[in-house]
């Protein structure tokens, strides 16, 4: 058969064949690079950011983390599989930031969960509630030492300079004027000494009517003396007992009302500071709360004001002999894992946590750092 004979009988057979097989190679090519895409597995490693709060975040001396926090996500991503590389923040604004940038998978600490932060990060569900709590100095027996140091500060040995310059002034007038028409106002030391002892006995009045003044002056000087003395001696002793009274009202700070009575205290920059703003209670603010602990031992407070866990670890780890958590707690908060907007992960972590919330695991990991209610 000639050629040109083959070629008409065939026309189109071969470049369709060759065109569908590009097309079904190209196709495939297609297939492979977008499939990975589609399909691929989250990765296992992550990176969470941490910020140092014991006891839920806490830093060894030789860099390696624990706590409450801790412990929970090492459980969750043991669970999912996950390797984890932990970052550290110094505050949690730049915690989260960075969360909800992407830069990191995650971040848990003592994170609390607000609208406004809830505006750029998600959170995990709670895995911990929590609230304010209240630090107050140890109730112990009657201390005398700081009784009787009391006495010697120098407002009180002002308070009784004056009371004797006082005595001893009106002593030597009474006598200036009754030496010479009174027996037991007569003579030198003697006279001035009886006058003395007749001004400081009518300030307490106690004085002896044998002992008085007999002219008109030294009666009518006698009679303001003991008005003016009187008035001198209850403002004295008013003055003490308020003292006493309000270290007595510090004693019995029972719940977040009694805090407008008392020298409160809590931490800079914290949801503690803004309750107590918002309660008008005047707080003297601190860079730390075991500054502000301190400084509740020191007797510089009567009430310390903070997150209530961070409180009760606080205090049974440096303050356990001279400070107190009560009971109450106010202005409930949570705490929960932070992850960015939309992220997938949140997901998986909600579901180890249902489990892992309700395991008695769980409460024996709170309870080896906060005890056992």
């Amino acid at each position: 058969m000639p050629p040109g004979d083959a070629m008409r009988r065939h026309p189109v057979i071969v470049p369709l064949e060759g065109g569908i097989r590009r097309l079904a190679a190209l196709a495939i090519v297609l297939l492979i690079l977008l499939a990975p895409a589609q399909a691929q597995p989250p990765s296992r490693d992550v990176i969470i950011g941490i910020k140092e709060a014991p006891p839920f975040v806490i830093k060894a001396p030789d860099g390696t983390w624990t706590g409450i926090s801790i412990e929970l996500w090492t459980r969750i991503a043991e669970k999912l599989g996950l390797r984890t590389t932990f970052r550290e923040y110094q505050t949690v604004p730049d915690l989260l930031r960075a969360t909800a940038d992407g830069t990191l998978g995650a971040s848990i600490a003592a994170i609390t969960v607000t609208s406004e932060r809830e505006q750029t990060v998600d959170f995990t569900q709670p895995y911990f509630a929590t609230g304010l709590g209240i630090a107050v100095p140890m109730q112990k027996e009657i201390e005398w030492l700081p009784i009787l140091q009391s006495f010697f500060t120098v407002r009180f040995l002002q308070a009784v300079g004056v009371l004797i310059a006082a005595a001893v002034s009106v002593g030597s007038v009474i006598w200036l004027f009754e030496r010479r028409h009174t027996e037991h106002f007569a003579g030198g030391v003697r006279g001035l000494g009886t006058g003395l002892w007749w001004s400081a006995s009518a300030m307490t009045q106690s004085a002896a009517s044998d002992k008085a003044p007999a002219t008109l002056v030294g009666r009518a000087m006698a009679i303001t003396w003991m008005i003016a003395s009187v008035i001198m001696i209850a403002s004295f002793t008013a003055g003490i007992t308020s003292q006493l009274t309000a270290k007595q009202i510090a004693n019995r700070v029972r719940g977040p009302s009694d805090l407008t009575m008392v020298r409160t205290g809590s931490v800079a920059a914290t949801a503690a500071v803004d309750y107590l703003r918002s309660q008008h209670v005047s707080a003297r603010v601190y860079t730390s709360a075991e500054a502000g602990m301190a400084a509740l031992r020191q007797g510089k407070l009567d009430a310390f004001v903070y997150d209530k866990a961070l409180l009760t670890w606080i205090a049974r780890k440096d303050f356990a002999e001279d400070v107190e958590v009560l009971d109450t707690l106010f202005d409930r908060q949570n705490y929960a894992i932070a992850v960015p907007i939309g992220s997938p992960l949140r997901t998986r972590i909600d579901v180890v946590m249902i489990d892992d919330l309700r395991d008695s695991w769980w409460h024996d990991v709170v309870s080896s750092y906060l005890g056992r209610d």
